[in-house]
C-alpha cells in the first residue's frame, strides 16, 4: 500500500531564479505533495528575468502590497488571504523563508494550532542581519523559538540561529546552491562558439571579474582601489552589474585602465563571462551568501572573497578553490589580484578544484535537507 504524501506548504518572499531548480528537486519527489506561496513575484531592486516556464512546482502569487525602503535595501512584504489559503491546502507542514514580514507571522501562529510543523529556512548571520537589539531582536528570538526545526543555508547560518535561541539538534544544514550544471553548461558553450575569441580579445591577457549591484555593501570602492594599486597592464577588471552608485563609482575610477564596465547581464548571458575569467572577486562588506562564487566555481573559475560571506566560508578552502580576506582590507586585496597576473598556473589548478568541490552542493542536496527539516519538525 503506497504511503501518503507529505504535504508542505513553503511561504516565500518572491521567486528567485536560483531557488528554481531546488523548488524542482521537491516537487519531483515521490514522497512531498509541494506547494509555493509567494509574498511578492520580485522585489523592486531585482531586475532578473524569471524563467517561469521551467518551473515544474504548483506556485501562486498572494495578494501584496511591497514596501521597498532604498536606502536599506530592503523590502517588506503585506499580503492578504494567508490564513484562508492555508486552511484551503491544509498542509501537515509549514516552512518560510524569512520572519519580518506579517504573512510569516500568520502562517507560524496557523501551523501551531493547526497542530502542523513550522519550518524555518534561514540564511540570515550575525554579521548581516538588519536586526540588532530591542523589539525586532526579541521578536526574531521569539520567532525562532516557536519554530519546530530549521533549514540553514549553511554553516555560519546555523550557528547564528543557535546564537539566537535554536536547538541545534532542530537545525538541518544545506548549502546555498545554483544549478551547477548549467552554469557549467553555459560556460562551455561560450568558450565553443565562434565569435568567443574576438570577443575575449577585447580584455587583457588575465580578467578577473566581478558581478554584484553597485552598492556600497557590495565594496566595489575597495575594490577599484585595490585593482588600482595593483597596477598590472595584463591584468582587467570586468564589473558586470548596475545599481545606484553605477555613476558614481565610474567617476571615481577615472584614471584607472584596463576597467570594462559592462553593466547588467542576465544570468543565462553570464556564459561568456565566466568562460573570460580567470578569477572571481566577491569584495563584499556584507553579504548573506554569495551566489556567484557558487556560479564561478560550476563553471571552474576560482575565487576570492571576504570572509563576511557564507558561501566563503564553507566553500572556499584558502589556497585551494580560491582565497579568503577580511572585508576592506585592501592591501590583501591588491596581493590577490596581482598574484590573478603573475601565477597564471596556480590559478588555474585552483579553478580545477573549485569545480570539484562545488559538486557536493546541489540542488539535489538542498532538496533532500529542506525535506529532512519538514519530517524533523513533526518529530516532537
Amino acid at each position: 500500500m503506497p504511503t501518503s504524501k507529505l504535504r508542505v506548504v513553503l511561504l516565500s518572499e518572491m521567486l528567485q531564479p536560483y531557488r528554481i531548480p531546488v523548488f524542482n528537486r521537491i516537487a519531483e519527489r515521490e514522497d512531498i505533495d509541494f506547494h509555493v506561496l509567494l509574498l511578492s513575484l520580485r522585489e523592486p531592486n531585482r531586475k532578473w528575468e524569471l524563467p517561469l516556464e521551467t518551473c515544474r512546482f504548483r506556485y501562486e502569487v498572494l495578494p501584496f502590497k511591497d514596501i521597498y525602503i532604498r536606502a536599506l535595501d530592503w523590502g517588506l512584504h503585506l499580503n492578504w488571504g494567508v490564513k484562508r489559503k492555508l486552511k484551503e491546502l491544509a498542509p501537515e507542514v509549514v516552512a518560510g523563508t524569512g520572519y519580518v514580514s506579517p504573512a510569516y507571522l500568520v502562517a507560524q501562529r496557523y501551523a501551531r494550532k493547526a497542530g502542523a510543523g513550522y519550518v524555518l529556512w534561514s540564511g540570515s548571520t550575525t554579521q548581516t542581519s538588519r536586526i540588532g537589539k530591542g523589539p525586532l531582536r526579541r521578536m526574531k528570538e521569539r520567532f525562532i523559538q516557536r519554530s519546530n526545526s530549521f533549514l540553514a543555508y549553511g554553516s555560519e547560518a546555523a550557528r547564528t540561529l543557535i546564537e539566537r535561541g535554536a536547538q541545534s539538534e532542530r537545525i538541518v544544514t544545506g548549502c546555498n546552491c545554483v544549478d551547477n550544471e548549467a552554469f557549467a553548461r553555459m560556460a562551455e558553450h561560450a568558450r565553443n562558439e565562434p565569435e568567443f575569441e574576438n570577443w575575449r580579445a577585447r580584455f587583457p591577457e588575465r580578467v578577473v571579474l566581478f558581478v554584484g549591484q553597485m552598492l556600497e555593501r557590495k565594496g566595489v570602492m575597495d575594490l577599484l582601489e585595490a585593482f588600482r594599486r595593483a597596477a598590472r597592464p595584463n591584468l582587467g577588471l570586468v564589473l558586470v552589474g548596475d545599481g545606484p552608485e553605477w555613476e558614481g563609482y565610474k567617476e571615481a575610477s577615472r584614471g584607472i585602465d584596463n576597467l570594462f564596465w559592462e553593466g547588467y547581464v542576465q544570468s543565462g548571458a553570464m556564459g561568456r563571462y565566466l568562460a573570460a575569467a580567470d578569477a572571481l572577486v566577491m569584495p563584499s562588506r556584507i553579504e548573506v551568501w554569495g551566489l556567484v562564487v557558487n556560479e564561478a566555481m560550476a563553471a571552474g573559475v576560482p575565487v576570492m572573497a571576504t570572509t563576511c560571506s557564507g558561501a566563503t566560508i564553507d566553500l572556499i578552502e584558502e589556497g585551494r578553490t580560491g582565497h579568503r580576506f577580511e572585508a576592506g582590507d585592501v592591501s590583501q586585496l591588491t596581493a590577490l589580484l596581482k598574484s590573478v597576473a603573475d601565477e597564471p598556473e596556480r590559478w588555474t589548478q585552483m579553478g580545477e578544484d573549485a569545480r570539484a568541490r562545488i559538486r557536493s552542493c546541489s540542488p539535489e542536496r538542498y532538496a533532500e535537507a529542506f525535506v529532512q527539516a519538514c519530517r524533523l519538525s513533526l518529530r516532537r
